[in-house]
């Protein structure tokens, strides 16, 4: 078991069977998916049929013979990744992020494009990118991009060149969260990249984190039972009044923060029905001009609720700071608590304590999970996970905040997307 588990063997092996009554082994592959051998049946016949010796030997020979195949799909594979060239535009503070995760992982940048030429010239030394240009279009044209990552601010006079321009040369595009802090202006980039044809996947890298998939893994496979709760809460005191663009809109917290956890109960709960917010700001965070706290609970069309929590004006000493924010996820048969390094997974049926090992945390691992799926979902021609279109729903719901305490209500997502959503 890929687990510290404390309970009685029998117990035990009762829980193991419930966790895994499909898979032989369970674990992530480095795309962030769940890593399937092959049916426990199956194993369980091949056991007894290798008891005795002369089948034991055969299976020596087959299974080195396995490792050789699995090395060579490895480099197979390596080779696809590696020509996939990645050209980053927006070489601010989160692009370092980016590079490093890409770099650990052996995916290649092609090059970066800023229009500040100080950026420019600065990420060329730190990261020795083989092409940085103040010139954006010409690294997007670049015939060894394949890959626009869109690290530039998320605001739609930003975006929408940027993503014509992958348009006009066919490029895919792989986008840095929030797509855009307002529905329209995310539903218009989405539709720019549907009318020219190319992907688009939008870096909601919080899917990615290992920590949440492990919480996912365990979710998915029942280990709780029926879930009908999820609370996600991050609070500290975290003021970017000197930052150049952050905080200076009228959307901030919810819209730039809160995303990541909007996204990540869309993912493990489906389609949402309504929401309600209530949200404010520090007066003392002068530099801000945004929410810096908010609340907002969710109703999903499957029943799951949820109350997402992000308090960028907390002074108190017991702080669950970005990335390190606690989730919580609650069924008729237990819990899962954790954070992105830390998951404890409580179970009544039968009694029992699970600690999933996990390696790599949020930054830069999940980063280099993101691109890593999406470049393998392309190769292989699979769906993704985060498309653009997809990601509608969670802009909506950033839109639903800010309108619900507006107005003072609770709003539907049939309100935002339409009768047809």
């Amino acid at each position: 078991m890929d687990s510290q588990t404390k309970l009685p063997f029998p117990a035990k092996q009762e829980l193991c069977n419930r966790l895994r009554n499909s898979f032989c082994a369970c674990g992530l592959n480095r795309a962030g998916e769940p890593a399937v051998v092959m049916p426990r049946s199956v194993v369980a016949g091949s056991l007894v049929a290798l008891k005795s010796a002369k089948w034991l030997r055969l299976g020596k020979r087959l299974a080195l013979q396995g490792d050789d195949v699995r090395n060579r799909a490895k480099e197979v594979r390596q080779m696809a990744v590696e020509q996939w060239g990645i050209g980053i535009v927006g070489l601010g503070g989160i692009a370092n992020v980016h590079l490093q995760a890409y770099r650990s992982i052996g995916l290649r940048v092609v090059g970066g494009a800023d229009i500040d030429p100080e950026r420019v010239k600065l990420m060329q030394q730190k990261w020795t990118l083989p092409i940085a240009t103040t010139d954006v279009e010409s690294l997007i044209a670049h015939p060894d991009v394949k890959i626009v990552d869109v690290a530039a601010p998320h605001f739609l006079h930003v975006r929408e060149p940027i993503f014509r321009w992958a348009a006009k040369y066919k490029k895919a595009l792989f986008v840095q969260k929030p797509l855009e802090q307002y529905y329209e202006n995310a539903k218009k980039l989405v539709q720019i990249a549907e009318e020219a044809g190319i992907p688009l996947m939008v870096n909601q890298n919080s899917v990615f984190v290992p920590g949440f998939q492990a919480i996912e893994r365990y979710l998915r496979g029942g280990a709780i039972g029926a879930p009908y709760y999820c609370q996600i809460e991050n609070r500290n005191w975290f003021d970017l009044s000197a930052h150049p663009f952050y905080g200076k809109q009228e959307r901030w917290v919810l819209s730039d923060m809160g995303v990541h956890h909007l996204a990540l109960v869309v993912h493990w709960f489906g389609s949402w029905r309504s929401a309600y917010a209530i949200m404010g700001r520090d007066p003392s965070q002068k530099g801000i001009v945004g929410d810096t706290w908010n609340v907002m609970s969710i109703r999903f069309e499957n029943g799951m609720q949820a109350c997402i929590i992000n308090n960028w004006c907390y002074r108190g000493h017991l702080l669950r700071p970005h990335s390190v924010e606690e989730v919580v996820i609650q069924g008729d048969k237990g819990a899962i608590t954790g954070t992105s390094e830390e998951v404890v997974i409580v179970t009544t049926d039968p009694p029992a304590e699970v600690r999933p090992r996990f390696t790599g945390k949020w930054f830069p691992d999940a980063f280099g999970n993101a691109m890593l799926h999406y470049i393998r979902s392309l190769e292989e021609g699979k769906p993704y996970l985060c498309s653009g279109r997809h990601n509608l729903q969670v802009v909506a719901l950033i839109e639903a905040g800010y309108r619900s305490v507006q107005e003072g209500r609770e709003i539907t997502r049939k309100e935002i997307m339409g009768e047809n959503a």
